[in-house]
């Protein structure tokens, strides 16, 4: 009997181990890219008071929910493929390529951070719009599909324009560009409006063109201290003088079309520590610039690090800090101006 009770007492310890063992290797769910996002706009509906840029982030909600992806550059960083190219060279071509996996997250933020902040260029651009379905947007330097994907279900025919090669890669599968929800998205990679092929692909008859981050005074007008010197791949290349620039962009918009660059910017460094070209986020070109180009200005160079901070707060960026110690860390300035 003693041995039975302890054969008993044996098996009962062992499957108890054996439970515990099979939980302990059991995975966490990884929580989805989708409900954060949708979380994160539950949070901002608040700052937020024009129906666009509500509809804009209640479009969360319609969001499908990406695939881990891999994406190979090519060593001199000029080239990016699909895994699906990759996989059709030869081992000594792929020799020539780096593997980058792209998480789900990475999708729809990249490097650069919720696309939500967007949410701000819609509240701002709202009042002077008239918004109908179809409308034509481009986003300078878009960083990411996030907010095109938003944009095109609120019927937006978005059209993003960047010079990362990764990202030709990253969203070449079926569903990421094209029909999505009410509207559709379009990705062009290249010096838009300086290269020809590009001002073709993407047409003219914009309502909006937007540059969030990317058209920055220090991008594209650096000043650093005497006797500094700035690296030309932390800039931002127009291909284009300041005069032709602008001239392109309001040759793309339809008469009353806007023209809106929104600027987030950490502090610039004392004259003693190295220049940071993206600390200056006022606009590159004058309100005559502007003028020059036929461009009414409607807002020039304001300040919104209010927004900011309240906007970065609730996305949980500096958690820990007080809204003091993030006021000394994001500054930001806007300038919206319309075609005549």
């Amino acid at each position: 009997m003693r041995n039975q009770i302890a054969r008993l007492g044996l098996a009962w310890l062992m499957a108890i181990c054996s439970l515990g063992g099979a939980q302990e290797v059991q995975p966490e769910p990884l929580p989805r890219i989708t409900d954060k996002l949708r979380a994160d706009a539950e949070k901002l509906q608040p700052l937020v008071k024009t129906e666009l840029a509500k509809n804009f982030l209640s479009a969360t909600a319609r969001l499908a929910e990406p695939s881990a992806r891999k994406v190979y550059r090519s060593n001199d960083k000029k080239r990016a493929i699909s895994q699906q190219a990759f996989e059709s060279l030869s081992p000594e071509q792929q020799a020539e390529f780096t593997l980058r996996d792209c998480p789900p997250e990475f999708y729809y933020e990249t490097s650069y951070g919720s696309p939500l902040v967007y949410s701000r260029v819609l509240e701002l651009a709202s009042p002077h719009l008239r918004t109908r379905a179809g409308m034509k947007l481009l986003d300078f330097g878009c960083g990411t599909i996030g907010q095109l994907h938003l944009l095109a279900h609120c019927g937006f025919n978005a059209h993003g324009v960047d010079v990362e090669p990764v990202f030709e890669a990253l969203y070449s599968q079926p569903g990421d560009t094209g029909a999505v929800g009410s509207g559709s998205v379009t990705l062009h990679i290249g010096q838009w409006p300086a290269e020809e092929k590009l001002r073709a692909a993407a047409g003219a008859g914009f309502q909006l063109i937007t540059s969030k981050n990317t058209l920055k005074s220090g991008y594209i007008h650096p000043n650093p201290p005497p006797g500094q010197t700035v690296d030309p791949s932390r800039l931002v290349q127009l291909g284009l003088s300041d005069e032709e620039f602008l001239k392109q962009v309001a040759a793309a918009l339809e008469p009353g079309g806007l023209f809106v660059i929104y600027n987030i910017c950490p502090p610039q460094n004392p004259p003693d520590k190295p220049y940071i070209p993206w600390a200056d986020g006022k606009s590159p070109f004058s309100q005559e610039a502007f003028q020059q180009a036929g461009f009414e200005v409607l807002a020039f160079d304001v300040e919104d690090q209010p927004w900011v901070l309240d906007c970065f707060g609730k996305l949980g960026y500096g958690e820990g800090k007080s809204l003091e110690q993030l006021a000394k860390e994001y500054f930001c300035w806007y300038t919206i101006v319309r075609k005549k």
